[in-house]
């Protein structure tokens, strides 16, 4: 019974929008609250953790198919590492960026210190090898 009320909930098509409703609604709350350019900050960081997911893995699609020419196991271990990497990573860019230039005073530790863990978190996932969906039993 409690399985099968998690594939519902899986499939459910409004789910989706309440995971990410406070993602939304905080920087437009800041919004209303006077500081457009700290909002816009705060939208910016959030919204480069999906860009940097999807930045990473075209950027690691393009490095296996033409510049390395590996394995499609090695390619698929190289999308999923960059992926990690642009979504730990990309964001402390932004967010330096916009603690500079829009007054955000996210508070983040050194940019090697979190280079350093993008690095590592990338390499995790590098080793743990994605599952093909025709091989599990």
């Amino acid at each position: 019974m409690l399985i099968e009320f998690f594939k519902k909930l899986g499939k459910s098509k409004w789910l989706h929008w309440v995971g990410t409703a406070p993602f939304i609604l905080i920087p437009i709350v800041i919004f209303f609250g006077g500081d457009v350019s700290r909002g816009v900050g705060i939208l910016a960081v959030l919204a480069s953790m999906w860009i940097g997911v999807i930045l990473g893995g075209k950027f690691a699609l393009i490095i296996s198919t033409f510049l390395l020419k590996s394995s499609e196991d090695i390619g698929k271990r190289l999308e999923v590492a960059f992926c990690a990497f642009g979504f730990l990573f990309l964001p402390v860019l932004v967010g330096t960026f916009t603690n500079a230039n829009l007054g955000t005073d996210i508070e983040m530790s050194s940019m090697a210190a979190h280079f350093l863990g993008a690095c590592i978190g990338a390499g995790i996932f590098f080793c743990i090898s994605p599952e093909d969906s025709d091989n599990v039993s």
